[in-house]
């Protein structure tokens, strides 16, 4: 782990930005589910969970639960779920841009209990990804 005392996960700010902005947006995921919408060109998803480390210690994310889930192979896997922590939708919010006061909660409740809806929630963004439009335009738009 080539990290800092700062950062003993060595993610880099980039990452950490990304991750930032995707728990504000769905609120609570796996790493892979982050890693699917925010860095898939990434090998695994070991980069989102030291990225989600080293925000931990500085109080942005946490993560109180676990969900479960079945795999290809017909195995029940248990995976860590994120979230952002009190102060994690301040910073969310500086990284998107937005008001604070449009952030919503940080869905504490539902990773301690499993968060099924939430994930589900969060594979179907996977299962339809958001891209820019091939239209011209002057200004970006985005097409679902």
């Amino acid at each position: 782990m080539g990290g800092t005392k700062r950062r003993p996960y060595g993610s880099t700010a980039r990452t950490r930005q990304m991750l930032l902005a995707a728990l504000g947006v769905v609120k609570v995921a796996t790493a892979g589910q982050i890693r699917q919408l925010m860095c898939p060109g990434t090998a695994s998803a070991q980069t989102v969970r030291n990225g989600c480390l080293d925000l931990g210690r500085d109080g942005l994310v946490e993560s109180p639960g676990s969900a479960g889930r079945t795999n290809a192979n017909g195995h029940l896997v248990s995976e860590t779920l994120w979230n952002l922590t009190g102060p994690g939708p301040e910073a969310a919010a500086a990284v998107l841009d937005r008001p604070v006061r449009e952030m919503g909660g940080t869905a504490r409740g539902a990773a301690r209990s499993g968060a099924k809806h939430a994930v589900k929630v969060t594979d179907t963004l996977l299962w339809r990804p958001v891209r820019p439009c091939l239209r011209p335009r002057r200004t970006p738009r985005w097409c679902g």
